[in-house]
């Protein structure tokens, strides 16, 4: 089985404040787009993942901190499935780039093993499972534009589908870095809520200036609405 895990780009993306658990609280529209991984799938005695990169460098980190074989592991405890899976990933979506890649990666796998193990749980299942895995997986198991809440947990399909953009209209750059979410998240403050469409742009401008020059750049291309995506590093903007 081969299935296309989809990038995604935050439309909006608002933080809302801190939550207990240290995390925090946002409010984000998130779109899936046309660049993708591909993820091929097969029923194997035991689960392996490997990833061939396509344009992209891959991080050096051993399998069990990739976020599609934990999600595979994590599908087989929850349904008790005695099958394995041998899981291989081509990369085009890169590293520390804010578009969802190892989240796409796994939501493809719970997706595919869904089907392919025939253990047939539910999405609302499949999401409870992915919110475990990574704060973007719910929303990319449920697919297509959907409204994500909380830390991730909460994901219902986009009311608000006109105002939402033509996808042929959206042009996505990367600047060459790496973005550490976490450290993202740690220089945010407060007065950066509301200064443009993502709440967490300001933040990983000050931490990696390229990000502005980036958004510079696509401005200077006559992009409209040009955004950073989740906390970076890549950046889109509309053609007019």
């Amino acid at each position: 089985m081969t299935v296309a895990a989809h990038a995604k780009i935050n439309w909006t993306l608002e933080v809302l404040g801190v939550r207990p658990d240290g995390y925090h609280d946002i409010r984000s529209i998130v779109l899936p787009i046309p660049l993708h991984d591909t993820v091929t799938l097969e029923v194997a005695p035991e689960i392996t993942c490997s990833m061939n990169a396509s344009g992209c460098p891959l991080p050096d980190v051993p399998p069990e901190e990739n976020l599609a074989y934990r999600a595979a592991v994590a599908l087989k405890e929850f349904t008790g499935c005695a099958h394995g899976a041998r899981i291989a990933i081509e990369k085009r979506i890169p590293i520390g780039s804010g578009l969802g890649g190892g989240s796409a990666d796994a939501a493809a796998v719970l997706n595919g093993l869904n089907e392919l193990w025939g253990v047939n749980l539910s999405t609302k299942q499949l999401g409870e499972i992915a919110i475990g895995i990574g704060s973007d997986v719910p929303a990319l198991v449920l697919g297509g534009p959907v409204l994500m809440e909380g830390r991730g947990e909460k994901v219902r399909p986009c009311a608000e589908q006109g105002d939402l953009p033509d996808l042929e209209r959206i042009v996505v750059f990367t600047p060459g870095l790496f973005a550490s979410t976490s450290a993202v998240y740690r220089e945010f403050r407060d007065s950066d809520c509301g200064c443009c469409r993502n709440d967490l742009q300001p933040a990983a401008i000050r931490l990696y200036p390229g990000i502005g020059d980036a958004i510079r750049h696509l401005e200077g291309q006559g992009l409209q609405c040009v955004t950073m995506s989740g906390s970076g590093s890549a950046v889109y903007g509309l053609r007019p």
